[in-house]
């Protein structure tokens, strides 16, 4: 297509409202746990929707794999970044890349770092920065394909982003934490409705930490703030609106040389607190700016309009050190600077109808929707000379190092424009049985100008994408259910002759059970899914991109969560990834082999139990294990075993006030999280301790 659009929302809002007016592990790990004194049945620990799916929908009769992460459940594992929060959901593998500052995790055997949404909407191409969860209520992780519901995303899921919005109360809650590595952190929460309106609320958030890294010269510190308004318009509108903004400052911990590290070298192992850069390097410093609402209409002949717009800005800067080669005999390992800036300006928008008929005895749930993105992504890469660096001795001389650099060829501004028209219809044919159907269109246009040579690429195109599932409710506590899915993603990346690749397209076959027991007081699913994806973009031993690669994953993936008790809850999750391999290749020896930093083991147990009567009243104790087992790659000479890891946390909850020990890794095992290179593995995460205060009045 020819640009795709014209990006006025006005249009796209009145043209849909103009509509309804005529009508095993080798080792573990855990995700920390912790207990909260409470005499009566919290039903905020474990979810029994899901609002991910254009609408808000029972767990139990959704037709998918969709894992959720509560508040609760985030301020247990007392999680510092997205990738501690999703520690733990089957079939996800979180920070293969170790402390880079960033967002990694796979989904089902696919990288599927840049699928991150923020309440339902994709917030750029590429995630450059980590997300902050301060001002999330929830997380939810849709696994599989799903351009139905998400339009032009990744094919092994999406990880989106539910945040805090104002709610009817009135109240004010600080946080403060204080641990290892001089971690230092305070935050506050205050909420409060507007007298003498029944809708009328405003909430403000806000944190601040501030953390060094046990690797030498590395150091995080992190700022945010998320003010939002909820308007009373009357009983059959609503509106909110938020804004954000999130500035980070850090050093990227790179991970170690293989060998000295998790391969021999005959000069010894290298000290895992090696900073493999220069003292002198640039932090990378990132700001991020958000302003989005949420709008809803009734109408009186029953169709309800939604619109949901936001627009982020994002900028990030820095400076980093990479190793070029290492050898098993050799003490030295030779290095490259890298000198990066990123910026990117993303505006999204989403708008339906809905409304349910009854057509021959079945009632149809019918949506349609028009969605929307443009995207802006201007990258400047340098490559800056460095001298070698003695791993065992390092001495760090360079005070100017990046003086002098050169433009590397990646340095490319890109455009994506894209638009969906989608329709869903989810069909009650019996009580007990449901069939969902989605069909979408999409239209996208890729524009991409190389800033080192000037030369200009372009690629427009065009899919259609849907999905077909059936779900069976047996009873109250168990539902089966099969589906298939599809879906198609542009790609944004160029060939080392600056042209657009095609798109990205992948189709996923599951099977799966939902149960649920104790009042819903108990989820719990089993699926088996059989996911390829096509038109794979790979880098070669040159680190330049080409595109014909072919994926398949196979599985299965069951979990539980659980308020077994009103005061003892449990999780519990088990994936196992028999297959996970290239199909097809453009480096013959590639096929067949297992995709990079995919175990095929995944085991998590937590739980916490709070006490509730006589002495020990008001304490609550929690602990886990996390195990995943080894990971091999296809372009890499080792295998990075398994692991295993426990958490623990003991603690004492008041009527208005909590204090809370909480220690990951207690044993301080020393594991590696991915592989990068054929010369660089990365870090796991050392023992942290954590004090944990909060207060709410």
């Amino acid at each position: 297509m020819n640009k795709p659009f014209l990006f006025v929302p006005s249009s796209l809002a009145l043209a849909l409202m103009a509509i309804t007016q005529p009508v095993f592990a080798d080792d573990n790990v855990l995700p920390t746990i912790t207990v909260a004194a409470n005499k009566t049945v919290k039903d905020s620990y474990v979810a029994t929707t899901t609002q991910s799916l254009k609408s808000e929908q029972p767990l139990f009769k959704t037709a998918k794999s969709v894992s959720v992460v509560t508040r609760e459940q985030i301020q247990e594992k007392q999680a510092m970044s997205l990738t501690d929060a999703i520690q733990g959901v089957s079939g996800v593998i979180s920070a293969p890349l170790g402390r880079r500052g960033s967002d990694d995790f796979i989904i089902r055997g696919q990288l599927s770092s840049d699928a991150i949404y923020v309440d339902g909407l994709r917030q750029a191409q590429a995630s450059d920065s980590a997300s902050n969860i301060t001002g999330l209520e929830r997380i939810e992780v849709v696994k599989g394909p799903d351009s139905m519901d998400f339009g032009q995303t990744a094919p092994g899921g999406i990880v989106n982003l539910v945040t805090k919005r104002p709610v009817q109360d009135n109240f004010n809650q600080v946080d403060v934490r204080y641990g290892s590595d001089n971690l230092r952190q305070v935050g506050f929460d205050t909420n409060h409705t507007i007298e003498g309106s029944d809708k009328a609320v405003w909430r403000l958030n806000a944190t601040y930490s501030d953390q060094d890294d046990p690797t030498d010269y590395v150091y995080f510190k992190n700022f945010y703030i998320s003010p939002s308004y909820s308007f009373d318009l009357g009983d059959q509108t609503d509106l909110s609106v938020i804004a954000s903004y999130s500035h980070k400052e850090y050093v990227r911990q790179q991970g170690l040389p293989v060998y000295g590290s998790i391969l021999s070298n005959s000069n010894g192992s290298v000290n895992r607190h090696l900073f493999i850069g220069e003292p002198s390097v640039d932090p990378y410093i990132s700001d991020v700016y958000r302003i989005g609402y949420n709008f809803k209409y009734v109408f009186d002949n029953g169709w309800t309009f939604k619109q949901n717009f936001a627009v982020q800005k994002s900028r990030l800067d820095g400076q980093a050190v990479f190793i070029n080669s290492s050898s098993a005999t050799e003490s030295t390992i030779a290095r490259q600077g890298r000198d990066q800036h990123y910026d990117d300006l993303n505006v999204s928008i989403d708008n339906n109808i809905s409304n349910t008929f009854e057509i021959a005895g079945m009632q149809h749930h019918i949506m349609l929707g028009l969605d929307a993105m443009h995207d802006t992504r201007d990258v400047w890469n340098y490559n800056c000379t460095i001298g070698s660096l003695n791993i065992y001795s390092p001495s760090y001389t360079s005070k100017d190092w990046c003086a002098t650099k050169t433009l590397r060829s990646d340095s490319v501004e890109t455009t994506l424009q894209t638009m969906g028209l989608y329709f869903r219809d989810k069909i009650d044919v019996t009580d007990r049985f449901n069939v969902n159907l989605g069909l979408r269109h999409d239209w996208a246009s890729v524009d991409a100008k190389s800033h080192s040579d000037g030369s200009k690429d372009s690629k427009d195109s065009h899919a259609f994408s849907g999905s077909i599932a059936g779900l069976y409710t047996f009873n109250d506590w168990v539902s089966p259910y099969v589906s298939y899915s599809t879906s198609f993603l542009p790609v944004t990346d160029v060939d080392v002759n600056g042209n657009v690749f095609d798109p990205e397209k992948a189709k996923q076959y599951e099977v799966g059970f939902k149960f649920q027991a104790l009042d819903q007081r108990l989820q719990a699913s089993l699926a088996w899914f059989d996911l390829t994806r096509f038109n794979v973009v790979s880098a070669d031993a040159n680190g330049d991109n080409y595109q014909t690669g072919e994926e398949n994953t196979q599985g299965i993936e069951t979990e539980l969560t659980a308020r077994v008790l009103p005061n003892w809850v449990v999780s519990a999750n088990y994936t196992y990834l028999p297959t996970a391999r290239i199909v097809d290749n453009e480096i013959a020896s590639y096929i067949g082999k297992r995709l990079n930093n995919v175990s095929k083991q995944m085991f998590n147990l937590s739980t916490r139990y709070e006490f509730n009567q006589g002495a020990l009243n008001g304490w609550f104790i929690g602990g886990g294990v996390r195990s995943e087992s080894k990971k091999s790659s296809y372009k890499y000479d080792y295998t990075i075993p398994g692991y295993a890891l426990f958490d623990a946390e003991v603690g004492y909850k008041a009527r208005n006030w909590q204090a809370s020990v909480n220690a990951k890794n207690i044993f301080n095992t020393e594991y590696y999280a991915g592989g990068v290179s054929n010369y660089v593995v990365t870090l796991g995460d050392e023992r942290q301790v954590n004090l944990n205060l909060s207060f709410k009045f």
